[in-house]
């Protein structure tokens, strides 16, 4: 998918494989000339809309002509929460989030050196696993302040 495709704001369908051979992953994240995507499957969107109320979800439709069949991704947005305790950080293990401004969510994103990253509370995570979500690679972060 293109940058202009991905920003959408509609529904997108794209042409693809969908053989039984490749492995579907519940979280994919893309990203393309400064910009970062973050595409759920169906069962993980549910998920994530029952902690927050306020990501907003577009759908794109990947669909298999040849096998007869489709799969939908959820592109999430989110606005930065800007929680990051000023300093001079090398890489994400060593930031520091200021627990004031999170407050009681349990899933924000944050803005780091030219990336970007989902934060997940711990009970959020957990659920996560517990529904043996394929495509996570979750790396803890230093205590708040």
């Amino acid at each position: 998918m293109t940058k202009q495709q991905l920003e959408q704001t509609k529904e997108q369908v794209i042409d693809c494989e969908l053989a039984e051979k490749y492995l579907q992953t519940d979280y994919i994240i893309i990203r393309k000339l400064f910009s970062t995507f973050h595409l759920f499957s169906d069962k993980l969107k549910q998920l994530l809309e029952i902690y927050d109320e306020t990501l907003e979800f577009y759908p794109i439709f990947l669909c298999d002509n040849k096998q007869m069949q489709s799969v939908v991704y959820w592109r999430c947005v989110k606005t930065a929460l800007d929680c990051i305790v000023k300093g001079k950080y090398k890489n994400i293990d060593d930031v520091v989030f200021q627990k004031n401004k999170i407050g009681e969510r349990f899933l924000f994103r944050v803005l780091f050196e030219k990336q970007e990253y989902f934060i997940f509370d711990t009970v959020l995570m957990e659920n996560i696993l517990r529904k043996e979500a394929i495509g996570f690679y979750f790396q803890e972060v230093k205590q708040l302040i």
